[in-house]
């Protein structure tokens, strides 16, 4: 376990069950937000793509599809 690990149980063990499960939604809020960044990093990247522009065009040319039906899964 690293160091800030450790400290965080430290810290979380001696909160009240209200305030640690606050802790952890917080926690869970912040893990949620890094992988947001990281989507977002992906998207804003302006190197070409061309396999997924070939993808797209294609799926284009295909026209439109049907809405997924959940029930013929």
């Amino acid at each position: 376990m690293s160091a800030v690990s450790q400290e965080l149980a430290e810290i979380v063990d001696g909160l009240p069950e209200e305030k640690v499960r606050e802790v952890v939604d917080f926690a869970r809020f912040l893990k949620q937000q890094a992988g947001d960044l990281e989507w977002e990093r992906i998207i804003g990247d302006a190197r070409p793509r061309p396999k997924l522009d070939a993808f797209v065009a294609e799926a284009l040319r295909d026209g439109k599809s049907e809405p997924l039906d959940t029930n013929k899964l």
